[in-house]
């Protein structure tokens, strides 16, 4: 958790500098929602069967349950259609339970793992709003650079079937895109976003399954969300 709250902290404060020297067509928000993942987001060895000490177990996994998201993001003007977007969030998969049976005696359980799975993804992309007025739409695609991190606690049953040590965090480039609405208020603006994540495009093993997940969130702008220009 140390980890998360350095990351998250640091792009705090890059956040607002960033927007405090930006041009008067620029806006700050907050956002969140439900995250919901695919069913490999919380493979944490990237294999259903471990081998120690010449015994094979497999791990009785199920999907991860659907989790949050929360986070911060920028949007300047480009043109008079495009924005820049920049931010960070935190995505966050509640725990899993995951029994690691006996490959050869199915009834003899060797140990029950828990997981918790943290995503922060920080992001640069592009928006584009097809039209102006109370009421705007909205598409947005973006890259992002993404510390995965995995808590896991293990109850043996069986102590001649040690598991092996996994990374806390690794670091996986990915990508997203999505669609969008903006209700434009006096002074914010209002959002709702469906969006498609993956998070370890780039960088993975070659073990390493492609790992998603989709995002439903809210979100409040401060600034000016539509461009001024004719």
């Amino acid at each position: 958790m140390k980890n998360i709250h350095r990351i998250i902290v640091s792009a705090i404060i890059l956040i607002p500098l960033c927007f405090s020297g930006a041009n008067a067509q620029s806006s700050f928000g907050l956002f969140a929602g439900l995250a919901t993942p695919s069913d490999l987001v919380n493979q944490v060895y990237n294999t259903d069967l471990i081998k120690s000490n010449n015994v094979t177990g497999i791990l009785m996994r199920e999907a991860a349950t659907s989790g949050y998201t929360i986070g911060a993001r920028i949007r300047q003007n480009i043109d008079d259609q495009f924005w820049f977007t920049g931010g960070v969030s935190l995505v966050r998969f509640p725990q899993s339970v995951i029994p690691i049976v006996n490959q050869v005696n199915p009834i003899d359980t060797l140990a029950i793992m828990t997981t918790v799975q943290n995503v922060v993804p920080i992001q640069a992309g592009m928006m584009y709003q097809f039209n102006k007025g109370l009421v705007s739409l909205y598409v947005i695609g973006d890259v992002t650079y993404n510390y995965l991190m995995n808590s896991v606690d293990v109850d043996y049953n069986n102590q001649s079937f040690p598991l092996p040590p996994e990374d806390e965090t690794k670091e996986r480039i990915g990508f997203g895109f999505g669609l969008g609405l903006d209700v434009h208020l006096k002074i914010i603006t209002a959002s709702l976003e469906a969006k498609m994540n993956t998070i370890n495009f780039i960088g993975r093993s070659p073990s390493e399954p492609e790992k998603r997940f989709f995002s439903l969130t809210l979100g409040v702008h401060f600034g000016q969300t539509q461009s001024d220009k004719p």
